[in-house]
């Protein structure tokens, strides 16, 4: 579940881009930790790295959401200060290829807060073209 607020230390977040939502982890306004290409190279996702931006520079005009968590979910969440320090031990790398199905944007959120990557939204859309069986 998502909601609009204010996000704190260790946060997830994400924002809306129209065909999908981008992730990131907030530390402060001045360091969102997201998979993405740096600016001047966004179209090429084989440039993709962790990287820090603002908040502001994140959100592209957009709107902040945070997520907040299912109490099973929070059994497994890591701590706000082990999301960072986990998000920081990876800026500048590539984390591998960046992948739209399989490694993307949000499973580096994700595996900053579980340990464990996964994309919600790419499992949603495969449920629907595949009835759950892929």
């Amino acid at each position: 579940m998502w909601e609009f607020k204010e996000p704190k230390y260790g946060d997830q977040i994400r924002v809306n881009r129209g065909y999908y939502y981008h992730h990131g982890i907030y530390e402060d306004d001045n360091h969102v930790y997201q998979f993405a290409a740096p600016q001047g190279s966004e179209i090429a996702p084989e440039n993709a790295l962790i990287i820090s931006t603002t908040l502001e520079e994140f959100l592209k005009g957009g709107v902040v959401e945070v997520r907040s968590y299912l109490d099973e979910e929070l059994k497994n969440k890591r701590s706000p200060e082990e999301i960072i320090s986990y998000a920081k031990s990876k800026l500048g790398t590539g984390l591998g290829t960046y992948n739209l199905i399989t490694n993307n944007c949000e499973h580096f959120s994700n595996m900053c807060a579980f340990g464990k990557a996964s994309s919600n939204q790419v499992e949603d859309v495969l449920k629907m073209l595949f009835g759950g069986r892929f």
